[in-house]
């Protein structure tokens, strides 16, 4: 009896996503150095796959890579938190702008019913229970720049959101500031687009993005606690 062969290519590309999943939701942390042998074993496959899929994780900003040290999770600060939100905020409009000029009724539809899937997965405080909430709301701001026709300005908006979303479960951001209604944005957003009106969809996005950074701005991104988590994330968490 002959066994298959497993494709490489299908291993690296578990590999990656699982890599990539850990390092977005921040149970590898900023800087943790990534040991081959101790990946491999974690997630139950080769070393070779391992070290593609590190390499390919380099571009993505999510890995760095150390002259005779290996990989290692890219680091974080306040001033990349920033940067990214700025440009985010720039990039995003951008893509918002093309998908009104669009008049895609499609667009709308799809835009409709993200939203309504948002709407009913509401935030939780169990932090084991945040994965639906938080591919809903990624489902929806991407449905919100796809209109845009430009597969350039996906892909970075998407690469853009990763990085960002990294900064909110590091700092483990389950519930907004007392005055904050996440579900009122969202709905906002919702409506500016169906109105056409580029100008205040675009100082809503400006916004909703802002007060998020706000929040997450606090976290400690150099010194761990004892349990992994910063003095200044675990106060962000009740924020």
């Amino acid at each position: 009896m002959v066994i298959p062969e497993i494709d490489n290519r299908s291993l690296t590309s578990r590999a990656f996503e699982q890599l990539r999943a850990d390092i977005i939701g921040a149970t590898l942390r900023p800087n943790e150095r990534l040991r081959i042998q101790a990946l491999s074993e974690r997630y139950g496959v080769g070393a070779t796959a391992i070290r593609e899929a590190l390499s390919r994780l380099v571009p993505d900003g999510l890995v760095v890579v150390e002259d005779q040290r290996g990989f290692c999770v890219a680091p974080m600060s306040r001033e990349e938190l920033l940067d990214l939100t700025r440009t985010r905020i720039d990039v995003e409009s951008l893509a918002i702008r093309y998908a009104l000029e669009r008049d895609d009724i499609q667009w709308e539809s799809d835009l409709i019913s993200a939203f309504h899937r948002l709407s009913r997965t509401p935030p939780p405080t169990d932090p084991d229970k945040q994965v639906a909430w938080a591919e809903a709301h990624r489902q929806f701001h991407m449905v919100l720049i796809a209109g845009s026709g430009s597969p350039s300005l996906v892909r970075l908006c998407s690469l853009l959101y990763d990085q960002s979303e990294r900064y909110r479960n590091f700092a483990n951001v389950q519930r907004e500031s007392s005055g904050r209604n996440i579900g009122a944005e969202h709905k906002e957003l919702l409506d500016a687009a169906l109105a056409r009106d580029a100008d205040t969809l675009t100082k809503l996005l400006a916004s909703h993005f802002s007060r998020t950074t706000e929040i997450i701005q606090n976290a400690d991104y150099n010194e761990p606690g004892a349990n992994g988590r910063s003095t200044a994330a675990r106060a962000a968490s009740r924020v």
